[in-house]
């Protein structure tokens, strides 16, 4: 049976490569998607990343990481948004003690007492909104938390976290 289609709908290797090569672009015209990921096997020592990368988030999560919750950051600055950077501080004895910064100023703050700017992962939202994920910071003795699923929140109310605030939101997921 012969069928009438359109020359460009006709599969060539050159069309094939430049559909490859244009999906990248329809993936970040806007946003991003985001996990939260929290790793709770020391109790004295748990760690959050926000990560970007799905080959890191599936690498996290093939070991004591797990996802908190999930939510999507802005490519462009937006009306009430800040650029988040991730930063760690080496300790002195091994590991790490992981920030989320919420702008350049705070980032700037924190390489000035020592932590290392990792990269900034986006720009999130710094004021409610309907529909928006909050992401809440928790402290202890120095170090913070941050997580979204209220399993996480009483996980670490009840390890001796203290809730200080909601640190910025995240778009919903659209991914999903």
């Amino acid at each position: 049976m012969k069928t009438i289609a359109a020359p460009f709908f006709r599969p060539t290797l050159g069309k094939l490569l430049l559909l490859l090569a244009a999906t990248p672009l329809l993936a970040v015209a806007g946003d991003i998607q985001a996990w939260l990921m929290i790793n709770t096997g020391n109790p004295a020592l748990p760690e959050t990343i926000m990560s970007t990368d799905v080959l890191e988030k599936s690498g996290l999560a093939r070991g004591n990481w797990k996802v908190s919750g999930v939510g999507v950051m802005q490519g462009d600055p937006v009306a009430g948004s800040a650029q988040l950077f991730r930063m760690f501080h080496p300790l002195p004895k091994g590991g790490v003690v992981r920030m989320l910064a919420v702008s350049q100023e705070e980032a700037d703050a924190r390489t000035k007492v020592g932590y290392v700017t990792e990269g900034a992962l986006g720009y999130v939202s710094v004021k409610a909104g309907p529909g928006l994920v909050p992401v809440i910071r928790f402290s202890k003795e120095g170090k913070f938390l941050w997580v979204i699923s209220s399993d996480d929140q009483a996980w670490a109310t009840k390890n001796g976290w203290t809730r200080e605030k909601v640190a910025f939101w995240l778009w919903p997921d659209t991914y999903r």
